[in-house]
C-alpha cells in the first residue's frame, strides 16, 4: 500500500467514493466505500463580483481569467488552473481570494524564491493585501496576517513550524505556484509541501507544465487535490501511465487514454491556451514581471544610487547641458547595472516558457554585454535541454537574418531594440520580452509592432515587460504607463507622442526625490 493513501477519519479503511448526491449548487453528499460519508459545501460563483473587480493600477481581468476563476469556486476551491503560460493564472487564483476573502483568507501562497515578488506586486495588485513574505526559517507569520508567501526552499527549514502557524492561524487556502515542482512524490519538497496541505480546505495549483518528462509526475499533485480518487501511485501509473518493463525497472511515458483522462478530471482541471482564449486578448498585452538585483549588484547599484542623487541635490555651476549630461550618465549607468541584475530572472521565465509553449520568442536587449551574456547561457541551457541554440540579431542584420531564425528550428531570437525596432518583420512570432527598457517608449513599441502586420500570421502580441525591483526600472514604468493610460483615455484610439528629454527630466526628478523601491498607483 502506498505511503500516499488517504484513510478514512472514523474508521481508517483507505478513501474511495462509492457515490456522490448533489443536494444543491453548492452542497454534495459524498459517501465512501467503507460506510461512511462527508457533507461538502463548496464556494459559490459570484459572478457579479468577479466582473466588477478592478485592480489598484486600473485593470480588470478578462473574461476567461473570470471563467477560470469561477471554475475554481464550482471545484470547492480544489482544483489545478493549467492554462499556458501567459495568460494569467496568478490573477485567476488572486481574484478568487478577492470575492472569496471569507472562504479563502488567511491563505499561503507556496511558489519559486525567483518569484516571490512577483506574487508579492500581484498580491497587492489585484487583492489590495499587503502579503508578509517568509524570508527566513526564524520568521513567525504575523497574527492577522492574511496572506503569506513562503518559497518552496524555506518550508523544509521550519522542521514543522510552518504547520503548527498556520493551523494555530486558521488558515483557510493554500496556493502552490507551479506545482511542477513537487513532481517526484518521494522528495522531501513533495512530502512537506502535502503536509502543509492536509491543514486546509481549499488548494489552488498552478502549472502551464503539470508534466514535463512523464504522466506519473502528475499523481503527486492529484494525490494533494483528490486524495480520495488518486490515492495509490503505483494504482495511478498501472491504470492511467503507459509504461513498460526496461529490464531494470518500470519506464512510464504519457497518459494512456488522455481523453478519458480528461473526462474524469474535468469537475477540478482547467487548461486553455493562448490560441483558445484570443479573441478576449488584446492588440497587445503588455505584462511586467518583478525582480531583486541581487547582492552583488545591488551593492554596485546602491553606490552610483548615492553618487546619483548627491550630484543631484548638491549646488552646481556649471552649464544646464553639461549637468543634463551628468545626470544621463548616472541614470544609463544605473540602467546598466540593472539590465545585468535581469539576465537570471530573464533565463528562468525563458526556461518556463519553452517548456510550456511550443512558440518562439524575441528577447530585446540594450547593451552588448547583457544580450552576449543572456546568449551565452541561453545557448548552455539549450545545449542541456537538447534544443536549438538561440539566435543573436544585432545591429547591421537584415530580414536575411530573421529569415534565417524563422527557416530554423531555433525559439529564442535575441535581438538589440534600436536594431530590431524599425524595418524588420516578426510577424510570424506573438511574445516578446522587453528585457531592458529604452529612456523613448516610442523605440518599444516600434519594437511591438515588429509583430503585428493585418493579415499576417499575429495581430496580437504579449509583451513582457522586465522590472528591476528598487531600481530606475520601476520608477520608468509607473511613469510611462501612467502617461499611457491618461493619454488613452483622453485621446482613445491614438498613439501617445513621446517627448524623450521630458520624460528623462520628470523621471529624474521623481527618482532623486524618491528613490527606493516603489511600483503602486
Amino acid at each position: 500500500m502506498s505511503k500516499f493513501t488517504t484513510k478514512c477519519i472514523e474508521c481508517g479503511a483507505t478513501l474511495a467514493i462509492e457515490s456522490v448526491t448533489q443536494f444543491n449548487a453548492t452542497t454534495q453528499f459524498v459517501k465512501y466505500t467503507c460506510g461512511h460519508s462527508v457533507v461538502i459545501s463548496s464556494v459559490a460563483p459570484r459572478e457579479d463580483l468577479y466582473s466588477s473587480i478592478i485592480s489598484q493600477s486600473g485593470k480588470r481581468p478578462y473574461s476567461f481569467q473570470i471563467t477560470g476563476a469561477e471554475f475554481a469556486a464550482t471545484s470547492n476551491v480544489r482544483c489545478l488552473i493549467a492554462d499556458e503560460m501567459g495568460l494569467g493564472k496568478t490573477i485567476e487564483a488572486l481574484i478568487l481570494l478577492r470575492v472569496h476573502p471569507t472562504e479563502l483568507l488567511p491563505c499561503l501562497i507556496i511558489c519559486k524564491s525567483a518569484v516571490k515578488t512577483q506574487w508579492f506586486r500581484e498580491t497587492e495588485d489585484w487583492t489590495g493585501l499587503i502579503p508578509q513574505v517568509i524570508e527566513t526559517s526564524r520568521d513567525i507569520i504575523f497574527p492577522g496576517a492574511q496572506v503569506v508567501n513562503v518559497s518552496f526552499d524555506i518550508i523544509r527549514r521550519f522542521n514543522g513550524r510552518l504547520i503548527e502557524m498556520i493551523r494555530a492561524r486558521g488558515f483557510k487556502s493554500i496556493i502552490i505556484d507551479e506545482c511542477q515542482q513537487i513532481k517526484s512524490t518521494q522528495s522531501k519538497r513533495a512530502v512537506e509541501v502535502r503536509d502543509l496541505t492536509r491543514e486546509v480546505e481549499h488548494i489552488i495549483a498552478l502549472s502551464g507544465t503539470p508534466i514535463k518528462n512523464n504522466a506519473a509526475e502528475y499523481f503527486s499533485i492529484l494525490n494533494i487535490l483528490h486524495p480520495e480518487i488518486f490515492s495509490n501511485y503505483s494504482r495511478f501509473v498501472l491504470d492511467w501511465c503507459d509504461s513498460y518493463w526496461s529490464g531494470y525497472g518500470y519506464k512510464v511515458g504519457g497518459l494512456r487514454n488522455p481523453k478519458l483522462f480528461a473526462e474524469r478530471t474535468k469537475d477540478f482541471i482547467i487548461r486553455r491556451t493562448r490560441e483558445e482564449v484570443l479573441p478576449d486578448l488584446p492588440r497587445i498585452t503588455r505584462n511586467f514581471r518583478f525582480h531583486e538585483l541581487g547582492e552583488e549588484v545591488e551593492v554596485a547599484y546602491q553606490a552610483t544610487f548615492k553618487q546619483f542623487q548627491d550630484y543631484y541635490n548638491n549646488d552646481y555651476t556649471g552649464s544646464s547641458f553639461e549637468r543634463q549630461t551628468n545626470i544621463l550618465a548616472f541614470l544609463s549607468k544605473m540602467r546598466h547595472l540593472a539590465g545585468i541584475a535581469k539576465i537570471a530572472p530573464t533565463l528562468d521565465f525563458l526556461t518556463e516558457f519553452l517548456m510550456s509553449t511550443d512558440r518562439r520568442v524575441a528577447v530585446f536587449t540594450h547593451h552588448l554585454d547583457v544580450a552576449q551574456l543572456l546568449y551565452d547561457q541561453m545557448t548552455a541551457l539549450c545545449a542541456d535541454g537538447g534544443m536549438e541554440r538561440p539566435m543573436r540579431l544585432a545591429a547591421g542584420d537584415g530580414a536575411e537574418r530573421v529569415e534565417e531564425f524563422k527557416n530554423s528550428k531555433s525559439r529564442v531570437l535575441i535581438a538589440s531594440t534600436l536594431a530590431a525596432g524599425e524595418g524588420l518583420n516578426l510577424q510570424f512570432m506573438h511574445d516578446m520580452i522587453m528585457m531592458e527598457r529604452q529612456w523613448n517608449p516610442a523605440n518599444e513599441e516600434q519594437a511591438e509592432c515588429r509583430f503585428i502586420r493585418i493579415g499576417q500570421l499575429s495581430d496580437q502580441v504579449t509583451g513582457t515587460y522586465m522590472v528591476a525591483v528598487g531600481t530606475v526600472d520601476e520608477f520608468f514604468s509607473e511613469l510611462v504607463e501612467k502617461k499611457r493610460a491618461i493619454f488613452k483615455q483622453a485621446m482613445s484610439g491614438e498613439d501617445y507622442k513621446w517627448d524623450e528629454s521630458s520624460l528623462i527630466k520628470e523621471l529624474t526628478e521623481i527618482y532623486a526625490m524618491k528613490g527606493g523601491k516603489r511600483w503602486g498607483w
